[in-house]
């Protein structure tokens, strides 16, 4: 049995040029309760296939590093008590014991680069947490290694935004802001941040990410902002307290106080950002294959 399994439909729109989004799944297992995750897959499929493009959600599933879940096996890995969250770090365990996880945007780049997938798009990108900056997602590693585009609402709102901003640039990773000088806040509106780069058209970010790679540049983030109609205030954001915990497990402890505190207009937000993010994500693998 193969490591990495691609759907069949991934495989044929992939065969006839077609353009093609990866979906990260940690989202699923980790992110949102089971009603609400299974919502936000069908949304964001749907933002998919409005734009003629083939959703993949990526998943350990059944053993197995797959790209192109069904809906079906997507509520089904939501109601596993057993899914773990999946980095590249414990990818390959995972896959063995227990066979099922959540990958973050780490691992399904990973699996989007093995399969040949350049557009990824996910929630919100992990990066620094606060404290001593050791704290780091893999996700800006695996950003600084693939030639990929990850749209996203900007660094989760738990995160130190400006260490995750001067990160990325370190590590050579672009953030190019969706119609937006200022760093999307991802539940929020902005995170306060100026990017340095902006677009207006799907063509203008097409034509970046295709020139960026043709010059040896590795992954790309887009931050697309929720508009205010949809968003949280910053203010209402902050004022947790970090918790002692680190590692994997920390994000979704600090996301799930967030929730409690703020109930379900968190949830209604981040499947509100996921579709748009989707919608998006779509449209740039649209356009790049016009740029080659």
């Amino acid at each position: 049995m193969s490591a990495l399994a691609i759907a069949p439909a991934v495989r044929d729109a992939m065969a006839s040029g077609a353009a093609v989004v990866a979906l990260e799944s940690a989202v699923i297992t980790h992110g949102l309760p089971k009603a609400a995750a299974v919502d936000a897959v069908r949304q964001q499929w749907a933002a998919c296939e409005k734009a003629n493009v083939t959703p993949a959600v990526v998943a350990v599933f059944d053993g197995q590093l797959r790209v192109g879940l069904t809906i079906d096996e997507c509520a089904a890995l939501a109601a596993r008590a057993d899914a773990v969250k999946v980095s590249p770090w414990n990818l390959a365990a995972a896959m063995v014991r227990p066979g099922f996880g959540g990958t973050t945007v780490a691992a399904t780049i990973v699996a989007a680069t093995r399969a040949g997938i350049r557009v990824v798009s996910t929630g919100g990108i992990g990066g620094v947490h606060p404290g001593d900056g050791q704290d780091v997602s893999s996700d800006l590693t695996e950003l600084a290694r693939q030639p990929v585009c990850v749209v996203c609402a900007g660094p989760k709102s738990t995160l130190d935004t400006g260490a995750t901003l001067e990160r990325l640039e370190t590590l050579g990773v672009p953030v190019i802001g969706w119609r937006s000088s200022l760093l999307a806040g991802f539940l929020a509106t902005s995170a306060g941040l100026r990017l340095s780069v902006r677009v207006e058209t799907v063509d203008q970010l097409a034509a970046i990410l295709a020139r960026h790679w043709e010059l040896g540049g590795a992954g790309v983030v887009v931050s697309q902002p929720l508009t205010g109609d949809l968003a949280l205030p910053r203010s209402e954001l902050a004022g947790d307290e970090a918790p002692a915990a680190r590692g994997p497990g920390r994000t979704p402890a600090e996301l799930g106080r967030l929730q409690a505190r703020l109930g379900d207009r968190v949830i209604r937000a981040n499947i509100a950002l996921l579709e748009r993010n989707a919608a998006l994500a779509a449209s740039t693998a649209e356009a790049l294959r016009s740029h080659g």
